[in-house]
């Protein structure tokens, strides 16, 4: 290890105690090493060190915190023309069975290194606006917005056993609330991240964001070119950062581990509760699938705000892009932690197309029609004291 390397674990490792004193349980330097591959700016390939380069050839952002800034999510910002806009989010295109793109692939690529044409720009807000600089997209082919989700709180998922998110399907609806509930079993395990559960642990969620964001390979994500597709030949040409310093790849297994390290100790800033919110918040039935707290593998529980379970929402967050073995109106239930951050700049559900609380739920319907038509029912100062609780969670 050289002297300089050392300097640098060095500092990183006091800023980590600086910044994130709280922190007891994971391995200091693991995360402080973590939190600076969060942080870095990754710069396209060939770079003087192999240990910073790799970025696209497309890509959406150069570093984790271009989507989630200070760990957190997407959130409304105004634009230089004075319009609001969503930041931290992306466009993923596909059909309803699952199909990519055959030219722009899954995601949209808003950048791209020196010599490339990115794919197209988008403007969110106040709906999609999306501009293509090439072909159109293949038939059957739709766009549809993912919003970031903060970071705080989500790596306890690792933990929550296979038996407690299954313990809650009830695919035959017995009690007769409509709320039936399935699990994305993939290859024989279950799924917990993203928003259709399409990856099983968090180091798989943070490889695909790497590869499909950032254009970065690694052992769970070989793609040496992200996103990029075979008809997209001058992306495939253009030079790429892997090296034998990580093991062929661009990111090593280790990088992956560290950086899941680091967003361990971004714990979930539950606030203080109001007793009678949180009985609101059962009587509507949103505690049926926004789970308060789950058991962990080792006896305890984490909170939750989810069921970790996919449930068919209805015609109106229904956006034709499906994900394979996952429906487009099929989301995870979003876990509700963290809400009160940038509660003033955020937008709700998956595509931001709700303003509040109260246009998230209006949009519930399928398997949340229930707790919708429920929380209709309360009194005008009962919804408003349980919208001003979920704000706060």
């Amino acid at each position: 290890m050289t002297s300089g390397f050392r300097l640098w674990i060095k500092i990183a490792l006091l800023a980590f105690a600086t910044l994130w004193p709280r922190v007891a349980d994971a391995d200091p330097l693991d995360a402080a090493m973590g939190k600076a591959l969060f942080d870095r700016m990754w710069v396209p390939a060939p770079a003087s060190t192999d240990a910073s380069d790799g970025l696209g050839p497309l890509f959406v952002s150069r570093s984790c915190t271009g989507c989630h800034g200070r760990g957190e999510g997407s959130h409304v910002v105004t634009r230089e023309d004075g319009s609001q806009d969503l930041a931290g989010a992306v466009v993923r295109f596909g059909d309803a069975q699952g199909a990519t793109d055959p030219f722009y692939g899954l995601e949209l690529q808003t950048n791209a290194v020196p010599g490339l044409m990115p794919e197209g720009t988008v403007r969110y807000l106040p709906k999609l606006d999306l501009k293509l600089n090439d072909r159109a997209l293949a038939d059957g082919i739709k766009a549809g917005v993912r919003q970031a989700p903060s970071l705080f709180g989500r790596a306890a998922f690792d933990n929550v056993t296979d038996a407690e998110i299954l313990k809650r399907v009830d695919a035959d609806d017995r009690d007769g609330d409509g709320v039936r509930g399935r699990a994305n079993v993939i290859a024989g395990r279950i799924g917990r991240y993203g928003w259709k559960a399409a990856q099983v642990t968090l180091e798989e969620q943070v490889a695909h964001a790497f590869a499909f964001d950032m254009g970065l390979s690694s052992p769970k994500q070989p793609r040496p070119y992200g996103d990029c597709t075979i008809l997209e030949t001058a992306c495939l040409a253009a030079p790429n950062g892997e090296s034998v310093l990580f093991k062929g790849r661009e990111l090593s297994d280790d990088i992956l581990r560290v950086v899941s390290v680091y967003l361990g100790t971004l714990r979930a800033r539950h606030r203080a509760t109001d007793p009678e919110a949180v009985a609101l918040f059962a009587k509507a039935g949103c505690a049926t699938c926004h789970v308060p707290s789950l058991a962990t593998r080792d006896g305890g529980t984490v909170t939750a705000f989810t069921d970790l379970l996919l449930h068919d929402m209805g015609s109106a967050l229904d956006d034709g892009v499906g994900e394979p073995g996952v429906k487009p109106q099929e989301w995870r239930t979003a876990p509700l932690i963290d809400g009160h951050v940038r509660e003033k700049e955020r937008r709700f559900l998956h595509d931001g197309s709700a303003a509040n609380v109260a246009e998230a739920v209006a949009k519930h319907g399928g398997e949340g029609a229930r707790s919708r038509d429920l929380f209709n029912a309360l009194k005008p100062e009962d919804r408003q004291r349980l919208v001003d609780y979920v704000s706060g969670l």
